[in-house]
């Protein structure tokens, strides 16, 4: 198999940012850091690229992510009114994948590394033209589109992100426990809209996540690791409840 030469650091950035530099509105105000502070027809964000890349073995090649590291230059960030765009980039396809902001700020520098989620099948399916939303089972939206299209992203982006609209609501107004407002999402999403789930299969971020660990981490350090990063989607989950779900998904999956 031929190795991927991911693109990193300015290079990967400019895949995007060169594309909206052809706009007269486009202005870039910071060098040097590890994001990027640009504003687009007047409003300004806070950009951090990544690659989108495969789960890795043993996952199955349907599963993709990009990592969002922590840094302290995001202290000032999570403080900050300006929006955080985190966009993920598939070398394959040309796309970008950005998660939903309201749900990406919260999450900066809460550990060393929070992953967020996308699947292939959708990536390989974006057509050039259309942006397409989707969302993940546990109400993260994500929203693909082609390099070509970033313009149209960026002067359509509060239609995707309805965060956005507005000088007034450029950060989430909802709290961080709350699900998301979508209400088609809300159809998808069965028992954890209520603030809990039942199985760790109902979550396919929780998933992932636990089989990640799962060969070289304890029950307890699992069960703590999700607590931690999932608990602002399930607020009525104990650590005894997070524990029963886990452990059912372990032993059924004979990881214990």
């Amino acid at each position: 198999m031929v190795k991927v030469n991911y693109p990193k650091g300015e290079k990967l950035a400019r895949l995007l940012l060169d594309v909206l530099a052809k706009e007269p509105s486009y202005k870039e105000h910071s060098k040097g850091l590890p994001y990027y502070y640009i504003s687009f027809e007047g409003q300004e964000y806070y950009l951090y690229f990544k690659c989108v890349t495969h789960e890795g073995n043993p996952y199955p090649l349907e599963h993709r992510r990009s990592q969002l590291p922590q840094r302290p230059e995001f202290d000032k960030i999570k403080n900050d009114n300006i929006p955080f765009l985190f966009l993920g980039y598939d070398v394959d396809n040309d796309l970008f994948v950005c998660w939903e902001p309201a749900k990406v700020k919260p999450r900066l520098n809460n550990r060393s590394y929070v992953s967020f989620y996308s699947r292939l099948s959708i990536q390989e399916s974006v057509e050039e033209g259309k942006i397409r939303d989707e969302y993940l089972t546990n109400g993260d939206k994500f929203v693909l589109f082609k390099r070509v299209d970033a313009v149209s992203f960026f002067q359509m982006i509060d239609t995707h992100f309805e965060e956005l609209k507005h000088d007034d609501t450029q950060t989430d107004t909802r709290s961080v426990s709350e699900p998301p407002t979508d209400y088609n999402a809300q159809k998808k999403l069965g028992n954890h809209v209520q603030g809990r789930i039942v199985s760790v299969e109902e979550d396919v971020s929780i998933q992932l996540k636990i089989d990640s660990m799962a060969q070289n981490n304890s029950v307890l350090k699992i069960v703590a690791d999700c607590m931690n990063e999932f608990s602002t989607y399930y607020p009525k989950m104990s650590f005894a409840d997070w524990s029963q779900v886990i452990r059912k998904y372990l032993q059924n999956d004979n990881n214990l």
